[in-house]
């Protein structure tokens, strides 16, 4: 079953390429510090679900690292996640999604963040 969006979620993220440019990033300390608590900071190709991925900006960060991980992309609205597809960013698989529809095997990952949700 696909997700369903609140009708104020698909119009007010309905310009993913605004959001995009202006949403500022996460600072390189908090994202360091996140995957140390998560225990995958220097984990080599660890799997991490990023849950209600938008943009894609902290998914940019995780495909960045030197560690390569393996990042699944989950996001329900259809423009941010167009907008996340169109980076083309290595290690990213995009799906349509949200925490109750996801396309992701039951503890398949080592890891799952959402960042600024809700």
């Amino acid at each position: 079953m696909a997700p369903r969006l609140p009708d104020e979620a698909s119009k007010g993220f309905a310009n993913a390429s605004a959001y995009d440019a202006h949403r500022p990033s996460y600072p390189p300390e908090a994202v360091d510090a996140l995957l140390a608590k998560l225990q995958v900071k220097g984990i080599s190709d660890a799997r991490i679900v990023d849950l209600g991925a938008g943009t894609g900006k902290f998914s940019q960060l995780l495909a960045a690292r030197d560690e390569k991980y393996e990042i699944v992309a989950v996001e329900p609205h259809g423009e941010m996640r167009r907008e996340l597809e169109a980076k083309g960013l290595s290690g990213v698989e995009v799906v349509n999604g949200d925490a109750n529809h996801m396309a992701v095997e039951s503890q398949s990952a080592d890891a799952v963040v959402a960042a600024q949700v809700g």
